[in-house]
């Protein structure tokens, strides 16, 4: 009787494909200070890459924001690369690294960011994807409006990710 129940069900969910992705993230600063405390902008990249994908039904992880004194020439800077390989020895499908420069002739804990690049990679193989840009700066949005807009460019990823 329950096995007549629940034979639907089973069905249901092995015909059902599954399309979570496991999906790690680096966030890097670039143009802050070594010592200075952690900036309220890329807590909020850091915070938006976790919870969109964790919404849209992703296994998320992440690794501690790297700070760099200046932006890397590289497209995929070497600072990165033990981050990545722990990733794809973990399992990780995709790879996302989220690079936030700021201005050096600033300085604050609530300084924003000239620009933020998100970077899609796929692991296995090893391939860059997407990438997605954002000017921060030029705007006089607050923190709470700039959360909306964060999040929607981040949600811009989310098509890009190959079943």
């Amino acid at each position: 009787m329950i096995l007549k129940r629940l034979l639907p069900l089973f069905l249901a969910a092995v015909a059902l494909p599954l399309s979570a992705a496991t999906v790690s993230f680096l966030v890097i600063e670039t143009g802050l200070e070594e010592h200075a405390g952690a900036n309220s902008y890329s807590t909020l990249w850091e915070s938006s890459l976790l919870d969109v994908f964790f919404k849209e039904g992703h296994i998320v992880s992440n690794s501690p924001v790297l700070r760099l004194a200046q932006k890397p020439e590289k497209e995929f800077p070497d600072e990165a690369r033990g981050d990545l390989s722990e990733a794809t020895e973990g399992g990780v499908d995709y790879f996302i690294l989220a690079m936030v420069d700021y201005p050096a002739s600033e300085r604050g804990r609530n300084q924003k960011p000239d620009t933020i690049s998100l970077r899609l990679y796929k692991t296995r193989p090893y391939q860059f994807l997407y990438e997605e840009r954002y000017a921060g700066r030029n705007n006089n949005r607050n923190l709470s409006d700039e959360t909306v807009l964060v999040e929607q460019t981040v949600r811009r990823l989310i098509p890009h990710l190959k079943g």
